[in-house]
């Protein structure tokens, strides 16, 4: 996974710089820049988590299998589809939810770094539980990204870093996992907060009449 997820990583970024050019050789307009941008990265986070779905879904349904693995696919599908429907519909409610969720998965993953021998039986006999919940957000947090550009770009960076580098602080046990699922997140967050940028550094409104007049 680890190896596929780097492959798709480098695949988004040329991407990216093949979208990027296109639109910056044809608008001028920043806001124009910026909405493109923006686009692209929801569009690459969601082909990502429907690769990811169907990999981490195809195990879920090899082990254990049956009713079992049926229930661990509904066990993520279901919140990341109402995260995502709550992002579109009422992106004011989902920021906060989404937040408050990132910050108590920071707060696993710290108390994985201090103890981690119990999380370790955990996933090994439940599956990549806090790679599983980067991906249940991430998606939604990329939802929320073509409506609130700035908030879900910050929320993205701390999906795709936090998790991993306070979990490598106490143990390297699924940091493989847990990383393959950050690298597009990661991605995503940074087009954000580009996006953001150029958003926030454009030409105001009362600078654009002047111009025109």
């Amino acid at each position: 996974m680890f190896t596929v997820t780097i492959i798709l990583g480098s695949v988004a970024l040329i991407i990216v710089a093949l979208a990027m050019g296109v639109v910056f050789l044809r608008q001028q307009d920043r806001a124009v820049r910026a909405r493109a941008l923006t686009r692209t990265g929801a569009s690459i986070m969601a082909v990502f988590t429907v690769l990811a779905g169907l990999f981490v879904s195809g195990y879920a349904l090899a082990d254990p299998g049956g009713a079992g693995g049926i229930g661990l696919v509904l066990g993520w599908i279901i919140p990341l589809t109402i995260l995502a429907l709550l992002a579109w519909l009422r992106p004011a409610w989902a920021a906060p939810v989404l937040i408050s969720l990132t910050a108590a998965l920071i707060l696993a993953s710290i108390w994985f770094a201090v103890d981690s021998a119990p999380w370790r039986a955990f996933e090994n006999q439940n599956g990549p539980f806090r790679a599983i919940a980067v991906l249940v957000l991430a998606f939604p947090g990329a939802v929320l990204g073509l409506k609130r550009t700035l908030a879900a770009a910050w929320l993205l960076v701390v999906l795709g870093m936090g998790p991993v580098l306070v979990s490598a602080m106490g143990s390297l046990a699924g940091v493989v996992s847990l990383s393959a699922i950050s690298v597009i997140p990661l991605i995503t967050g940074l087009l954000y907060l580009v996006a953001a940028a150029m958003v926030r550094n454009g030409p105001s409104p009362d600078q654009i009449r002047a111009a025109a007049a």
